[in-house]
């Protein structure tokens, strides 16, 4: 009768151990998901972005009448959407590495002159690739994608009536 007991608890230690690697397989899966969850919707918050920002470029640079007022424009666009209200080496390292960007969206709305022919038109710049250039550029020299500064909350600033 002594083996009996002994018997039924190598059993339930047994189901024990499965029911506890179960759990563990179980929590280390929900683990996974939850890190596949946050990094594609990382990717999305990313590309939605992306898409904004390449809206608010495409329109300021439409409205500009030379290259060097749409990359103004284009910059000051860019401040605007990042928050940016002072002047700092790292902005103007920033603003000068996204200057690409701007010539190659510039080169893609310029009206073309009255007198070419589109078939005659030189090629236009890959506006993505500039894009791309420019965020491995970014990624490089800070750690993070450019596109992690809409992270922080931009300061309202009162208007103040006097």
């Amino acid at each position: 009768m002594n083996q009996q007991p002994h018997r039924d608890e190598q059993f339930l230690a047994a189901l024990s151990e499965a029911a506890v690697a179960a759990q563990q397989e179980e929590i280390a899966f929900r683990d996974n998901v939850a890190r596949e969850i946050e990094k594609r919707e990382r990717a999305r918050q990313y590309a939605y972005r992306r898409l904004s920002t390449a809206e608010l470029m495409l329109a300021a640079a439409r409205r500009s009448e030379n290259e060097e007022m749409a990359v103004t424009a284009q910059t000051a666009t860019l401040r605007a959407e990042f928050g940016w209200h002072g002047e700092s080496d790292a902005h103007k390292r920033i603003l000068g590495a996204w200057r690409p960007v701007a010539l190659a969206v510039w080169a893609v709305v310029k009206p073309l002159p009255e007198t070419t022919d589109e078939a005659e038109a030189p090629p236009l710049p890959d506006i993505a690739a500039a894009l791309a250039e420019f965020e491995r550029w970014y990624e490089t020299q800070f750690g993070t994608n450019y596109l992690a500064i809409l992270d922080q909350e931009k300061q309202e600033y009162p208007v103040v009536e006097f």
